[in-house]
């Protein structure tokens, strides 16, 4: 928090920045701005959470409403904050907070880095559970390839998410299982959408080969699963997309993003607790939550995190389906031999009717339909 400038903080409602909130009261006697996304009428909104902790904590909250429209009119500026393809479906959201928090502040404190020193990833324990039902799959997952697509889409979610997990049970081991997890869309789907020329070109399904090329070596399969999911989320995820997105989208508003999870004391510290202090059955981030929630309101932190995520769902059968359509048909991305149009057209229909949730891989041809028409236009402008 030392600064010559106003300091706020960004705040979701879950453990990480609540307790970070939370803290900064304990130090400061000034007032404390928390700044926090909304997505209205959908089952992601966190606003009634991170309103209650901000009450009781004594912040000044400022709450910024996401609309479909309104994030697909600013996909493009978005997108070019980046300066390459980037389909982090956080950086949408994190783009218009950060714009938001500039017009009052200039650093924001934020949960990055928590997750990752404490074991608070959904996905970490999804793929130690497909780990532990793997022999099981292993014999009866083919049933899932026989369920049919019905009229209701949460029973076909679920039969999609099913599938997923069954075939990360099947992978050799918990790096292959973090790769399979923090891609954007599966083999399958891949093989659907890819020209052929570009998927014999494709390395993005080989599990085994990229956990080779990070964690090559024995001394990487001696540690335990978990320690094992946690060390790529370190080393991978962390640099590669999680801290990208925080330092481009707020950079893009001259916003300074400051991350305390990550001073390098603390981090040396938490890695030396042993395991059972960061997961315990199906609860993550153990000691975090119990060293916080003093501080605030009970039963604060008992619902489960949503973060910044994008309600795909609803998004994607609203006008911001439209925006993406129209970027991918008008970018000149359909026609640079990279995705099959016809596959990009049925994803949509799928989505659209209920038939499969497809967000993730929607959005993220958006985002490089928005950087071909970009880097088209400074081609030309070049030449």
């Amino acid at each position: 928090m030392l600064a010559d400038v106003p300091v706020g903080a960004f705040l979701s409602g879950g453990v990480d920045s609540s307790g970070i909130i939370a803290a900064m009261r304990k130090v400061s006697d000034q007032p404390i701005q928390a700044f926090t996304i909304g997505f209205p009428n959908t089952a992601i909104d966190e606003t009634a959470a991170a309103a209650r902790i901000a009450r009781h904590v004594g912040a000044e909250h400022h709450v910024l409403p996401l609309h479909p429209a309104a994030a697909g009119d600013v996909l493009p500026a978005v997108q070019a904050s980046f300066d390459e393809p980037c389909a982090a479906t956080a950086a949408l959201p994190l783009w218009f907070l950060s714009r938001f928090a500039a017009e009052r502040v200039k650093v924001v404190l934020c949960g990055e880095g928590a997750d990752e020193i404490f074991a608070g990833y959904k996905r970490q324990r999804t793929a130690l559970n497909a780990a532990r039902f793997a022999p099981l799959l292993r014999a009866a997952g083919g049933l899932l390839d026989r369920l049919p697509a019905t009229a209701s889409s949460k029973w076909n979610y679920r039969i999609q998410n099913a599938r997923r997990f069954r075939d990360s049970a099947l992978l050799g081991s918990q790096y292959q299982r973090f790769f399979a997890a923090t891609q954007n869309s599966t083999p399958a789907l891949r093989a659907r959408l890819y020209e052929a020329d570009f998927l014999r070109g494709s390395t993005t399904g080989d599990y085994a080969a990229l956990e080779a090329e990070h964690f090559g070596g024995q001394s990487g399969r001696d540690l335990a699963q978990l320690e094992q999911l946690m060390l790529a989320d370190l080393t991978v995820h962390m640099p590669a997309s999680l801290l990208n997105r925080l330092d481009r989208t707020s950079m893009a508003h001259s916003l300074e993003a400051r991350v305390p999870f990550l001073s390098r004391e603390f981090v040396d510290w938490a890695l030396t607790m042993p395991a059972a202090m960061k997961l315990r059955g199906d609860t993550g981030k153990v000691a975090l939550r119990k060293a916080v929630a003093p501080w605030l309101p009970p039963n604060a932190l008992g619902k489960r995190k949503l973060g910044f995520q994008l309600p795909f769902a609803e998004w994607f059968k609203s006008d911001f389906a439209d925006f993406a359509r129209e970027a991918w048909n008008e970018s000149g991305a359909r026609q640079s031999g990279y995705l099959r149009p016809a596959a990009v057209d049925q994803l949509f229909a799928e989505h659209k009717a209920g038939l499969a949730q497809h967000g993730r891989t929607l959005f993220a041809i958006a985002m490089f339909s928005c950087w071909w028409r970009q880097n088209a236009a400074a081609n030309a402008a070049s030449c």
